[in-house]
């Protein structure tokens, strides 16, 4: 039978000794203890109450893509992030790209149109059609020629 696991933004997946990775480095910040950042949330509605804060700034775009990766063994990936349709501070403007072993398998786009508030634990990706076995999942935020964007990753499921 299948089993969920749980892994967090900050703290992984313990039992499985599992971690996201963030790139490049210094790109990505942990929400709560970030001075600089805009979005701002209810620490209390996140997963273990951290998250994973990125913005793709499309008049300074990076060198290589924001990204958060996950390599995993299993048949099924959830993917939650927090997102807002703030128009400012932050601008919140979900463009984001998903990649399985390398090959793109899904967007999530939503453009702001005003509505300040979070919304927790949104399902960006779910595909439960994987083959079984080892895969590498990741997140890139943002994309060449695309608009400022901003990417709050709180957790990962898989089973």
């Amino acid at each position: 039978s299948l089993v969920n696991v749980t892994v967090d933004d900050t703290f992984g997946n313990s039992e499985e000794n599992l971690q996201i990775t963030y790139q490049p480095d210094g790109s990505w910040s942990q929400g709560v203890d970030c001075t600089n950042c805009e979005a701002h949330l209810d620490t209390t509605k996140v997963h273990s109450g951290t998250w994973h804060d990125t913005t793709y700034f499309s008049d300074n775009p990076p060198s290589s893509p924001l990204s958060a990766s996950l390599t995993f063994n299993g048949v099924a990936i959830y993917v939650y992030c927090i997102v807002t349709r703030a128009s400012t501070d932050p601008f919140g403007n979900s463009d984001m790209t998903f990649y399985l072993d390398g090959d793109q398998v899904g967007t999530f786009v939503q453009p702001p149109n005003g509505d300040p508030t979070y919304q927790y634990s949104v399902p960006v990706y779910v595909n439960e059609a994987i083959p079984s076995g080892k895969h590498t999942f990741t997140l890139v935020n943002g994309r060449a020629g695309g608009q400022t964007a901003l990417a709050l990753l709180d957790y990962i499921v898989f089973s």
